[in-house]
């Protein structure tokens, strides 16, 4: 209705002009049912054969699950971290209901296969690299296999991210990758296995004429181990967390202006110095089982490796870009348990290891695999 004027009581008449707002709303997902038609040709002359019209390309074919329907529950589960099961419950709430779990299980699994040629070049890429990241962490194997216990083992560089789940902690795990790489730097925690893995890998390096890898190991770690400390030593441990904690300063310093970093991992040579000298004076205070002495062992008998960083710009500090690249799956994990099967196992390795790559170059996983399952239906060369 048009408005009255306060001032004469006339009735107002559109101006024109507008006053614009915004606010943000949603739009519910909708399941649409695509009806495919395909032709059929006759034979006009001989009436002997019939030809049917080539089905569009698809990842599962004459499947009742288009490719975005098999890509969403894939993503929604390795990128968005929500279980099969509750997957199945949201869509029951948006009206497409008794959508069967198991079944969308199995198009993960179809889809993994469908792209494993892009989960090979990441590890090409991976083997590739100069400098290597690793850590590992449990994955449960929940059932097929007699071995509950299995352990996915990351590895990383700066733009890809590769996941392995072996039934093993052992070092021959990493030695199997190294030994085929081009690493010369492996960064990593103080993990006996890595140890283990440099060793065997630098004696094959060694009769083939390559360049040694050199361990480097995580300040964070060594950081961990005074804070830990600190429950029953706090004033002895602060110490050594100040002194990392100045470390860490120069270091994030160093890192917003890049053409400063090489001056400011001079100044901490210092720092590392005092905490050695620190370290030895208090060794002897202390007894040889206690959580301060133990944290000082580990910083004194690891300190090449801990301090190898000031002395080469491209090394990190620490390991947390790969702690963080396992971030997820570990939430995944105690989300869903584990896997089931080990074809759920590789089917795992394979989503998060390009789900977490795609992160890591700032690209939607969502819009990855739906330009990769493009890609491959085309026949086109593989992108990673």
């Amino acid at each position: 209705e048009l408005p009255n004027c306060t001032c004469c009581g006339h009735t107002m008449e559109d101006s024109g002009m507008t006053e614009d707002s915004e606010y943000l709303t949603v739009v519910p997902k909708e399941y649409i049912i695509i009806q495919q038609k395909r032709h059929k040709y006759r034979c006009g002359k001989c009436h002997g054969e019939i030809k049917t019209a080539p089905s569009a390309p698809r990842i599962i074919p004459g499947s009742t699950y288009g490719d975005e329907m098999i890509i969403d529950v894939a993503m929604a589960k390795y990128c968005d971290l929500v279980p099969i099961e509750r997957y199945s419950t949201i869509a029951g709430r948006e009206g497409l209901v008794d959508l069967p779990p198991n079944s969308l299980i199995g198009t993960t699994h179809k889809l993994a296969e469908y792209v494993e040629q892009a989960y090979h070049k990441v590890r090409e890429e991976i083997m590739a690299s100069e400098v290597l990241h690793a850590d590992e962490t449990p994955h449960r194997m929940l059932e097929g296999d007699d071995k509950k216990s299995w352990y996915l083992w990351g590895f990383s560089n700066n733009e890809s991210s590769y996941f392995e789940i072996r039934n093993t902690r052992s070092g021959d795990v990493a030695s199997e990758l190294l030994n085929q790489s081009e690493c010369q730097y492996l960064v990593s925690d103080v993990f006996s296995g890595y140890g283990k893995a440099v060793r065997e890998s630098n004696k094959i390096r060694e009769q083939k004429n390559k360049p040694k890898i050199t361990s480097v190991y995580c300040n964070a770690h060594s950081r961990r181990k005074f804070k830990e400390a600190g429950d029953s030593f706090p004033k002895e441990s602060e110490c050594f967390i100040e002194y990392y904690r100045k470390i860490y300063q120069l270091e994030s310093e160093g890192k917003m202006d890049p053409g400063t970093l090489s001056d400011k991992r001079t100044e901490m040579k210092a720092l590392f110095e005092g905490m050695k000298k620190e370290a030895e004076s208090q060794r002897e205070m202390y007894s040889a089982k206690s959580s301060l002495v133990t944290a000082i062992n580990y910083f004194l008998k690891n300190y090449t490796e801990f301090t190898l960083f000031l002395y080469y710009p491209f090394l990190p500090i620490d390991n947390n870009h790969q702690e963080r690249l396992l971030r997820n799956p570990v939430i995944g994990r105690k989300t869903w348990f584990g896997t089931h099967s080990k074809q759920g196992a590789k089917t795992t390795a394979i989503f998060f290891t390009l789900v977490e790559s795609c992160k890591l170059n700032k690209i939607n996983p969502k819009h990855y695999f739906k330009k990769l399952v493009q890609h491959l239906h085309a026949g086109l060369a593989l992108f990673t």
